[in-house]
């Protein structure tokens, strides 16, 4: 990276607004690199909040100083990038490490820093600025762990705690070099993950034993630390322990092969049940486990089983927070595209390895998002866009280095929040993580990557670029030649953006529906399906309507034309039956039956009350399709199944009885998902309420008692639920208010559907007389 370069880039921070206003969705307080300074953030300026005793800007600036611009300029844009930029610049040998501030009320602040030099334009490769870093980084943590681990520390008391994720460990490992993974291994046999309560872990995998925490969010980091560890020493001393966790994990998996914050029972996972973040981490640990030779028949299992859920995700998108789908509006959530980018490398998916280190690429600009924690964002991302090769590695490290610079702390570690570490791990650790990418240590920095899949030049740049398309620039025909990009955030970006257009193009769209490849058909249908104006959409309804109908046609096709059917409603009701059908068809190849789960809820989208609307004339081919959904191994085909049911007379009950029953009662254990009740118990117990049958209202009233489930989801279930019984809910109500867990509930985030329940409840004047289920069953004439 050239001086001029850096000198431009201080320029274009001063004078171009960020696009995704990460000041905003950043934390209050940040570090303001190397200087010793930490401080808040606003358009214009920087309130310093600390400094550091014996930092570059102790004696220079105090706390409450407001920095409103640096030289003779006051800030004209994002005030982080361009305080990195200028860091970066003052830090070269040219400028002899003077940084000048200008701070409010007309003063100037000069601190001097080290001088560290220019980074290369090939940077992090062959740049002695970023060696330096790394060696800088490293041994602040070698210092770090020399002191815990002196016995005479009664603090630690010997040992190292390297958090959650041990990013210390890993990024010293990632080095390469000896002395700090000989450092890293007396960490290592002195910690307590190297020498776990074997019998302790036992007892939790058959279920007669203490919880041991969140170890789903453990265990699979355990397996990772200790597998690099092994394959770059070869030291058996820590196969046990890795085998312990491996194992661990594969017993302790769901029916569908995830994992939550802790382990399965009886094939369940507690609470919030299935998280995409830690069930990925839990995966990666396992293959790594099996890299290293734990041949395990659980282990082996294990794997099989989850394989297919991440790979279900390929071409269509990033992950969501739990067991929803993938999501094809965004490249990246809180580093999952790059967590699943390294898992797929090691299960040798290439497509997989293509597709989620391309999403990474573009994610550069993203580092601080993150749902509860944005630590996995910049471990993760970085690592995945390398297995998109040294191209895209340096421009994303280029693009991002904003991030790293004002990260960097004057000592030579890395903060996030103010703080180096946190319960997730070493913010210095993950840094260097991505500094020594090209070393290639580790396999999570790439060491096995396939060059095959490496992406070069034009090519490198346009991934690295998808996320900054102005589409607004684009022309229609431009934006028409998007509708086969292989990324579907392109695609649907390019979609959306045509309908601010005039409407000339539409003809071409249409024409797309019958003469288009795959990905074209899948777009022109995205663009006649939600929010499309009904001029434009209803003269294609039977176009689609042909492809849903069509046997021969892609299955994932008739799928996406009943979706974009069912937004149009009524004008597209005569294709109902064809969407029921397609429910009852069988897909071999949908290995998830995401097709009937995608075609349930659009059902209900049509038309969410189809007695009433005339829609069931063909009740044996309705109820087929209903109970299929209700058999689905996941929760949003269920709900579908359940709802289609809402507006049911009582003359059809006999035709679902068991199985809305069976909804209600919660038994088996072989679901994929399974914590929303509010999606699947609710809405069965509110078809038996509209049926003025009881026996749901001892459900509604005790769900808080039953075991499993997420309690917010379970106070969502109760006030949906309960107040459909009336005025016949309240002695179930008094019972309910008796309930100490509940005595503040009006006061926090639930107080507005609580009271609407009670108010439901208590104010419903003419209750209807409640029958058993055998004899409304007898009065529908079953």
């Amino acid at each position: 990276m050239t001086i001029k370069y850096i000198y431009t880039a201080v320029l274009a921070a001063f004078f171009v607004v960020a696009a995704h206003g990460l000041a905003a969705r950043a934390p209050a307080e940040f570090l303001l690199g190397p200087t010793g300074m930490t401080g808040t953030y606003t358009k214009k300026s920087i309130k310093v909040t600390r400094v550091a005793e014996g930092s570059p800007a102790d004696g220079f600036i105090e706390k409450g100083d407001e920095i409103i611009g640096l030289g003779s300029a006051k800030f004209s844009g994002d005030v982080r990038r361009a305080l990195a930029a200028a860091i970066d610049q003052a830090e070269t040998d040219q400028a002899g490490g003077k940084l000048n501030l200008m701070l409010n009320g007309g003063r100037q602040a000069d601190l001097q820093l080290e001088v560290l030099g220019a980074y290369s334009e090939s940077a992090p490769y062959n740049c002695p600025k970023t060696e330096k870093i790394i060696r800088r980084a490293a041994d602040y943590l070698a210092a770090e762990i020399e002191t815990a681990l002196d016995p005479e520390n009664r603090k630690s008391r010997g040992q190292f705690n390297s958090g959650a994720t041990h990013t210390a460990l890993l990024g010293l490992m990632a080095t390469g070099e000896k002395p700090y993974i000989d450092l890293v291994g007396r960490a290592i046999a002195k910690s307590k993950v190297a020498n776990p309560d074997y019998e302790a872990i036992e007892a939790l995998l058959d279920g007669t034993g203490r919880d041991l925490g969140y170890v789903g969010w453990y265990w699979g980091y355990n397996c990772i630390l200790l597998g690099e560890y092994y394959l770059l020493t070869g030291d058996e001393s820590v196969l046990p322990a890795l085998k312990a966790y491996a194992v661990g994990l594969a017993r302790g998996q769901d029916a569908g092969g995830l994992w939550g914050h802790r382990l399965a029972t009886n094939g369940r996972l507690p609470g919030y049940a299935q998280m995409n973040q830690s069930s990925l981490s839990s995966y990666l640990g396992m293959l790594v486990a099996w890299k290293c030779g734990i041949d395990d028949p659980a282990l082996k299992k294990g794997i099989k089983k989850t394989s297919p859920y991440f790979a279900s995700h390929v071409g269509r998108g990033t992950f969501k927070y739990g067991v929803h789908g993938p999501n094809p509006k965004e490249f990246n959530n809180n580093g999952m595209s790059g967590l699943a980018a390294v898992c797929m490398d090691l299960r040798d998916n290439k497509e997989g390895v293509k597709f989620f280190s391309r999403m990474c690429s573009t994610s550069y600009d993203t580092l601080e998002r993150g749902h509860a924690s944005n630590f996995f964002n910049p471990l993760w991302t970085p690592l995945g866009a390398n297995y998109a090769g040294p191209d895209v590695t340096q421009q994303f490290f280029d693009n991002s280095l904003w991030f790293h610079t004002t990260y960097r702390h004057w000592d030579g570690s890395f903060h996030r929040k103010g703080k180096e570490f946190h319960k997730e791990g070493s913010q210095t650790g993950a840094a260097l993580l991505t500094h020594c990418l090209p070393r290639k240590a580790l396999l999570i920095t790439g060491r096995e990557a396939d060059p095959s899949l490496w992406l070069k030049g034009d090519e490198a740049t346009a991934a690295v670029r998808m996320s900054q398309i102005d589409y607004n620039s684009k022309t229609v025909e431009e934006l028409l030649e998007m509708f086969d990009h292989p990324m579907p955030m392109v695609r649907i970006r390019a979609v959306w953006s045509l309908r601010d257009r005039d409407s000339s193009f539409v003809p071409r769209v249409a024409a797309m529906l019958n003469d288009g490849n795959k990905l074209q058909k899948t777009s022109a249908m995205e663009y006649f399906g939600y929010k499309c104006p009904p001029e434009q959409a209803h003269p294609q309804i039977d176009t689609i309507g042909r492809i849903l109908r069509d046997g021969q046609a892609d299955p994932e096709l008739r799928e996406k034309a009943a979706k974009t059917l069912s937004f149009h409603g009524e004008p597209a009701y005569r294709y109902y039956k064809d969407m029921l059908q397609l429910v009852l068809d069988e897909e071999p190849e949908d290995h998830f039956r995401e097709i009937d789960q995608s075609v349930g809820e659009s059902l209900n989208r049509m038309c969410a009350t189809p007695f009433d609307s005339g829609l069931v004339t063909d009740k044996e081919l309705f109820f087929a399709a209903s109970q299929k959904l209700i058999d689905h191994k996941r929760q949003q085909a269920r709900s579908a199944g359940i709802k289609m049911l809402s507006d049911m007379p009582l003359e059809d009950l006999h035709h679902v009885a068991d199985d809305v029953m069976y909804i209600i009662k919660d038994k088996d254990r072989t679901y994929h998902s399974y914590h929303g009740w509010q999606h699947t118990i609710g809405p069965a117990i509110e078809v038996l309420a509209g049926l003025n049958i009881k026996e749901g209202l001892p459900y509604a009233a005790g769900v808080i008692d039953r075991e499993g489930g997420k309690w917010g989801f379970k106070v969502r279930m109760l006030c949906a639920a309960l107040p459909k019984y009336g005025a016949n809910a309240q002695d179930a109500l008094a019972e309910i208010k008796k309930d100490p867990r509940l005595e503040n509930i009006e006061e926090g985030r639930f107080g507005r559907m609580w009271r609407n329940m009670v108010t439901a409840i208590e104010e419903d004047p003419s209750p209807s007389e409640l029958v058993s289920l055998e004899e409304a069953l007898q009065m529908g004439g079953r």
